[in-house]
Parts: C-alpha cells; structure tokens; sequence
C-alpha cells in the first residue's frame, strides 16, 4: 500500500481536482498496488465571517471528487478546522502516526506530471525494497533556479540557465512528462522538495518523524534531507534514487486564484518559516543524538 497525501486550502479546490484527474489517468497502468489517497482540506487559514462564498461550496465539491478517486484508489478526504492541521508538514506528520503503508508518496496540486508516474514509481519501489529499507524515490525535474537541483534534473534541461525568471515563466505542459526510457538512478546525495511527487518509504519516515517543534509548514524537506546527509557519518544508511525522463514541476506560469476576491485568507507563513529556521538545528541534533 502507497499512501498519497495532498494537503490543500480552500483556493485550491480547482487544482486538486486537475490532480485527481491526472491520478486517474495514472490510475489504468497500476495492476497489483494498492493505494490509499488521503486529501486534507485546511479550513483554519481562511476567515469564513469575512468570505464571500460559503465554506460549504469547498465543503460539497471536496466529497464530489472523491468520488472520482474512490473508482480506483482506497480513499480519506476530510476537512481540518480544529487546527488539527494548520500547513502541510502537519498533515505529513499526522499521516506518519496514522498510517503503516509501504510508502508515503507527498504531492502537491500544483505539480504537472505525466499519465505513467505512478506505474514508475511503483516498479521502482518494488525493485528498491528488496535491498534497502531507507529510500527516497524522486522523479526529474526541469532546470529550476539554482545548481544544486541538477542531480535531479533531466539530462536535456541542464543547458537552460538556472535563473527564477526562467523557473516561473516555464511552460509545465510543454517540459515535463514523459521524455524517454524511464532508468532508475542512484544518486551520492539528497535533494528534493516534499510535495514534488516525492516517495519516501515507509521505514524512512517512522526513523525520522517530523518534530513536533519544527512547526505546521516549511523545510520538513530539509529537515529529512539533513538528517539522512549527516546521519551517514554515524552509520544511518539512507538513499535516494533518481526515475530519469519522468519529469514533473510546478505549474507557475498557468497557476491563477480563482478565489481571491471572494475568499479572506489568513497568513501565517512568515511565522511558520521562523518557526520552522529556528528549531531547524536542534532538531537534526537530536536526530543525530539518537543513532
């Protein structure tokens, strides 16, 4: 059992359903796997008295989608207004003592991915789990904006520049899916973003929970990312491997808030991020501490 978690906000009730329909898609290439598709939808950052649309509307259209994805896939599509989860890592921290699948798989609604990105990953999985208990499991990706994602970058993009212009003005329908012969490649260290269709097996996930002190939202990558680097000095064994020519990125260039004027938001982020920098470090040190 693969457990795909999506966390959304009530704005993004469009993208999620673009995402379930491409999960469907995915869904026709899958055999013998099972899945379990978990879909938090986060009503605590949105002041409903100040909205012009009723929670209501987020409410029926969220229960109508799961039915498209009850068709294929074991479901959990439910709603947080209690602040049981205030940002993503909560619901991924949630999920870890919830849940024992074989894998977690984080996606966010944002992302373009192709129609055999699930079959991949999970002949991938298959082939990892024979030999390794700690793994992460990541597609390619296009150029993004610096050079430390091209170990996950796809052979073809290197030569772009790597700037944020070219990042956000990306065309995601254009540059991603898939590309080529899919090949699984290990690589010598550890770089992905966590809703980026990142798959993390289950074994990983229960050694480095996500602490409760590192906050709602923000760098449970790289909290996960630090641990696995650092923990190799004490004998942690982890790694990460590479599906080439499965590329996916963040729809930038096509992402619009249809709700804008009708929905009042609250934003914590700048919060959860300092929440997040300053128990950074203590965190991973107590990781370490407890090899």
């Amino acid at each position: 059992m693969i457990n795909i978690l999506i966390h959304i906000l009530p704005q993004e009730i469009d993208q999620l359903e673009q995402t379930l329909i491409q999960l469907k898609k995915n869904s026709k290439y899958i055999t013998d796997e099972g899945f379990l598709v978990e879909v938090v939808l986060n009503y605590n950052l949105t002041n409903w008295n100040q909205s012009k649309l009723d929670k209501n509307f987020f409410t029926s259209k969220l229960f109508r989608l799961e039915k498209l994805t009850k068709s294929w896939a074991e479901t959990n599509f439910w709603i947080s207004e209690n602040n049981e989860v205030i940002g993503c890592t909560d619901s991924h921290r949630l999920a870890e003592t919830k849940y024992n699948p074989d894998a977690f798989l984080w996606l966010d609604v944002d992302i373009i991915f192709s129609d055999t990105l699930l079959y991949h990953m999970v002949e991938s999985y298959k082939l990892i789990k024979n030999t390794e208990e700690y793994f992460i499991i990541t597609p390619e990706t296009t150029r993004v904006w610096d050079y430390t994602w091209d170990v996950i970058t796809n052979k073809e993009a290197i030569s772009e520049e790597a700037t944020h212009e070219n990042y956000f003005s990306r065309d995601p329908y254009l540059t991603t899916g898939l590309v080529g012969e899919v090949s699984l490649k290990k690589i010598d260290t550890f770089k992905f973003a966590s809703g980026w269709a990142t798959l993390l097996s289950n074994s990983l996930i229960k050694k480095i929970p996500i602490p409760d002190k590192m906050g709602s939202y923000y760098m449970d990558d790289t909290f996960i990312m630090a641990c696995c680097e650092q923990g190799k000095q004490k004998g942690f064994n982890a790694s990460q491997y590479v599906l080439t020519n499965e590329i996916i990125i963040e729809n930038n260039k096509f992402r619009y808030n249809h709700y804008e004027n009708y929905l009042s938001n609250i934003n914590r982020k700048n919060e959860f991020m300092e929440i997040a920098q300053n128990n950074f470090i203590p965190s991973v040190t107590n990781f370490l501490n407890s090899l």
